[in-house]
């Protein structure tokens, strides 16, 4: 069955929901997994990280100077044309300062929107992972080869610490610029890995942005602000004051704190009306 047939069937089936009264968005994520192609229109991001979608969106190229792109099969390499930006930057700012080859993972789906599983946040076209393995940028993967490889931890097996042979000076270097960029509100990491780095950096900076979060040991999750004059965007609230190193960053080890929430493969969010439009495209 062609890609344009199921594109067909979906469309009657969301028209069948409206008249029965049901709300597109309220569907499973499955619905948004399944759209192969943006929406078109002018880029705009609608709704908050964890519940919206995207117009317009952009592919990032499977490869580019200072980066590669991972997993590729799970078509979730669209973003606003800002973030395409801003990796593609930021890859660049790496290779300029040999730091190695940055492997990006998750962006968004090609209309954002709920993912079947792997993720809850991702839907407005603003996140994205970035792996912390570092190889040398002349160590470009085979297409084949991004399919299967796995990122490696950057923690001790206890998981209490960073392991001395895959955490090195490059991967602080490598956040340090990630989130000198004024388009980032934040930029998700292990708590064990802020706690190192506040120890490493004490009252700098440009740990303001760094934000503690359950896993992201192998990876970090970058979070843009929403783009200048797109209201129906969401940005998340503003970070607290401080370079998040005290009270806050000790509560991740607490035992309160080793008790993450339990996962949810297929979020059931209400997504913005708009976003009605954008599927049904």
């Amino acid at each position: 069955m062609s890609r344009e047939w199921v594109r067909l069937m979906k469309r009657f089936c969301l028209l069948a929901l409206a008249v029965c009264g049901m709300a597109p968005s309220a569907t499973l994520a499955l619905t948004w997994n399944e759209m192969w192609s943006p929406a078109a229109g002018a880029p705009r991001a609608i709704g908050s990280y964890a519940a919206g979608c995207i117009q317009g969106a952009v592919a990032l190229p499977p490869e580019g100077s200072g980066f590669q792109t991972m997993r590729r099969s799970r078509q979730r390499f669209f973003g606003h044309p800002v973030l395409i930006r801003y990796l593609q930057e930021l890859g660049a700012a790496a290779a300029q300062q040999g730091l190695g080859l940055l492997s990006i993972g998750d962006l968004g789906q090609p209309r954002g929107g709920p993912m079947p599983h792997g993720h809850r946040s991702h839907q407005n076209g603003l996140d994205a992972d970035v792996w912390f393995w570092l190889p040398s940028d002349r160590t470009v993967l085979k297409v084949a080869e991004r399919e299967t490889i796995e990122a490696p931890t950057m923690l001790t097996l206890d998981g209490r610490g960073l392991h001395e042979r895959q955490w090195s000076h490059r991967q602080a270097d490598v956040l340090r610029l990630a989130v000198g960029f004024d388009v980032v509100a934040r930029i998700f990491v292990n708590p064990v890995i802020k706690k190192a780095l506040c120890e490493q950096f004490p009252a700098a900076s440009w740990l303001h942005k760094l934000r503690p979060w359950w896993g992201h040991d192998d990876h970090f999750h970058i979070r843009l602000r929403c783009p200048a004059g797109e209201t129906a965007c969401q940005d998340q609230d503003l970070l607290p004051a401080g370079d998040g190193c005290g009270a806050e960053l000790a509560w991740w080890f607490s035992e309160e704190a080793r008790q993450p929430p339990p996962r949810v493969d297929i979020p059931k969010v209400r997504l913005p009306a708009a976003c009605d439009a954008i599927l049904r495209q």
